[in-house]
């Protein structure tokens, strides 16, 4: 089986591509190094199971194409990522969350697209648990253009498209800046969180577990292509403050609420990923396996390299 990997020396693509190595897979990678991570990542392009090509994708070279014409399996993972950097960068979040599918579906004749979506699209949606047939509602740019990248995809039949819930853990490309891992180095290094907002509820899951669905989907493309499933870890629905309460727990920190602060990320919801579960997979990696996977990662952490895994 031909697999194109996008974003692959990314948070999730190098732990991706690393695995599907592992399974004899062949897997051509692309990624621009836009971080810098090459060393961070270079284990797993290194094999010769993975051929690496450092590209723009925006430049859809010759290479690109032809790669992506006699894949079998395209896995889209090149994004700019989180509704801040997506605001930072406007116009490339739009070209490339967006505006690179319009121009994918040129290329598509027969192969498989398995793109990874976000939950964040649900916004704030009240006490209801939201599934699948939930209406979005994405209160920033990056839910809107991911969102609207699905609706595309969902015209192409052979598409999957998973509805990320907020990941956490390590990966060689590591990421400090989402939730999880962000309050597990705060709490290390300072000894204290600040809580605000700690009724906003958010589901989770390890980039492991995330790994292991696109596997499944590999498996069973046939069996699910043309639809959507939320993507995360239904025993990791909890709140913010539930949350630190566990990293405090783990970490021995302590923590206080400031009721002057407000986050600007408004997103309140629960997931149920029960429409997954139910054709056979199942994540089960826990916020306390995450939690000291970081800290674990954290005493190992260069200063030139804690640059390396922020998002900007």
């Amino acid at each position: 089986m031909r697999i194109v990997v996008t974003g692959a020396a990314g948070y999730i693509g190098s732990k991706l591509c690393n695995k599907l190595s592992e399974m004899g897979q062949g897997v051509v990678a692309f990624d621009n190094l836009w971080y810098d991570q090459g060393t961070l990542v270079s284990k797993v392009f290194c094999d010769n199971k993975v051929s690496f090509y450092k590209e723009n994708i925006l430049d859809w070279s010759e290479n690109l194409v032809n790669h992506i014409k006699s894949a079998d399996v395209i896995i889209p993972l090149a994004a700019l990522v989180g509704a801040p950097l997506c605001d930072k960068h406007e116009q490339l979040a739009t070209d490339l969350n967006y505006g690179w599918f319009e121009e994918l579906q040129k290329h598509l004749n027969n192969q498989y697209v398995i793109y990874p979506n976000t939950n964040s699209g649900y916004g704030s949606t009240g006490e209801e648990i939201c599934t699948e047939e939930t209406p979005s509602n994405p209160l920033s740019l990056y839910a809107k253009t991911k969102q609207d990248s699905e609706n595309l995809l969902m015209n192409y039949e052979r598409s999957i498209c998973f509805r990320l819930a907020t990941v956490f853990g390590w990966s060689y490309r590591p990421r400090m800046d989402l939730l999880v891992n962000n309050l597990t180095y705060v709490a290390k290094t300072e000894g204290h969180l600040t809580v605000f907002d700690g009724h906003f509820r958010r589901n989770y899951i390890h980039v492991d577990d995330i790994v292991e669905a696109f596997i499944f989907s590999i498996k069973n493309l046939g069996r699910i292509c043309g639809d959507v499933y939320n993507l995360g870890n239904d025993n990791l629905n909890t709140t913010k403050q539930n949350l630190v309460d566990k990293v405090c727990e783990i970490t021995g920190a302590t923590s206080s609420v400031d009721a002057t602060r407000s986050d600007p990320d408004k997103r309140d919801y629960l997931v149920s990923s029960e429409k997954l579960y139910n054709l056979g997979y199942q994540p089960y990696r826990s916020l306390e396996y995450g939690i000291r996977q970081m800290l674990n990662f954290y005493d190992l952490l260069s200063e030139s390299d804690k640059e390396k895994c922020k998002n900007y």
